[in-house]
């Protein structure tokens, strides 16, 4: 596994990370997870693995991560985080209020 990419994030309190991993088939998500910790000495309930990204007959996988430094930062991220589907839902039921008080 070689970094690619790594920023520091002092206001999200989390270490950003692009990686490159070799591998001859897809690597998991959770596998993924637990090869950062063992590499950074981190928890593994504190790494949010978002991203692996692999071409078409090639063995290599871009994968994009975010280090927390503790799992409650981790957890307030994720609260935040708002999803396009969640978005459009809000929208939709936001609009259909607006119908009806009219």
């Amino acid at each position: 596994m070689k970094t690619l990419k790594e920023n520091k994030n002092g206001l999200l309190k989390r270490t950003e990370l692009v990686l490159e991993l070799e591998s001859e088939k897809n690597p998991r998500f959770d596998e993924v997870r637990k090869k950062l910790a063992e590499r950074f000495s981190k928890p593994e309930e504190n790494i949010d693995v978002y991203n692996i990204r692999g071409s078409f007959g090639k063995n290599t996988f871009i994968i994009k991560a975010n280090i927390y430094e503790s799992k409650e930062d981790f957890e307030n991220m994720k609260k935040l985080e708002i999803t396009r589907k969640k978005r459009k839902e809000a929208k939709k039921s936001q609009e259909k209020t607006e119908e009806k008080s009219e």
